[in-house]
C-alpha cells in the first residue's frame, strides 16, 4: 500500500502530539486532601511514620543493559510525611515523635515501566493505636499512584508516591473511627 506525502506528514504529526504527552511532565491526577463536614485541617494529633522493618529499602531495575537504583523506602517514607504533615499537626519519624496518638508503618510497592516512562505506586499504610506496632492494627489503607518523567527520575517515584498517599490521607480521613481515636473522642 502506498501512502501519499499528505498521509505520511497526518502520520508523523499524529506520532508527534501522542509523544508530545510523554514529555518531563508529573501526571495531573494529583487527588486534593478533603477533610469531612466538621473536620478542619491539620487535625491537632501526634502521629510516627515507620517503614516496615522488612521493607526493601533501594529498587533496581535493568532496561536495555542499562542499570537503575533508586532509594524506595526513603522516598516512600517522604512522600508519606509530606502529606500526614497536610493532615496531622505533629508528624514525624517513630523515634522523634514522643507519645504518639497512632503509629502509621508504611510498606512500599512501586515499579516503572522505562518504555512508557510511568512510574507506579501502590503503599499500604498500617495504622497502630499509640507506639506499639505489635498489637492488632486499628486500620489499613492502600493507594494508588501513577507518574510520567523521563529518563528514570527519582522524581518520578517520589510523585507516584506522593498521588498514592494522597488516596491514603483520604481514606483516612473519611474513617470516622480512626478520626474519633486520633482526636482522643
Amino acid at each position: 500500500m502506498q501512502r501519499t506525502p499528505g498521509a505520511r506528514f497526518a502520520l508523523i504529526g499524529f506520532a508527534l502530539s501522542l509523544l508530545g504527552g510523554c514529555g518531563t511532565q508529573q501526571s495531573a491526577t494529583q487527588a486534593v486532601i478533603a477533610a469531612p463536614p466538621g473536620v478542619a485541617l491539620p487535625v491537632s494529633a501526634r502521629v510516627a511514620v515507620q517503614v516496615a522493618p522488612n521493607a526493601v529499602n533501594t529498587q533496581t531495575v535493568e532496561y536495555r543493559g542499562e542499570t537503575w537504583s533508586y532509594p524506595d523506602a526513603q522516598l516512600m517514607e517522604q512522600a508519606a510525611m509530606n502529606v500526614f504533615r497536610q493532615i496531622f499537626t505533629d508528624v514525624g519519624p517513630l523515634e522523634s515523635v514522643r507519645a504518639p496518638v497512632i503509629t502509621v508503618r508504611l510498606t512500599p510497592n512501586s515499579t516503572l515501566n522505562p518504555l512508557m516512562n510511568q512510574y507506579y505506586a501502590n503503599p499500604t499504610a498500617t495504622v497502630f493505636p499509640g507506639v506499639d506496632t505489635y498489637t492488632q492494627p486499628i486500620g489499613t489503607y492502600t493507594g494508588s499512584g501513577t507518574s510520567s518523567q523521563m529518563n528514570f527520575t527519582n522524581a518520578g517515584i517520589a510523585s507516584a508516591y506522593d498521588a498514592a498517599f494522597r488516596q491514603i490521607g483520604n481514606a483516612m480521613l473519611a474513617d470516622s473511627k480512626l478520626l474519633a481515636r486520633v482526636q482522643g473522642k
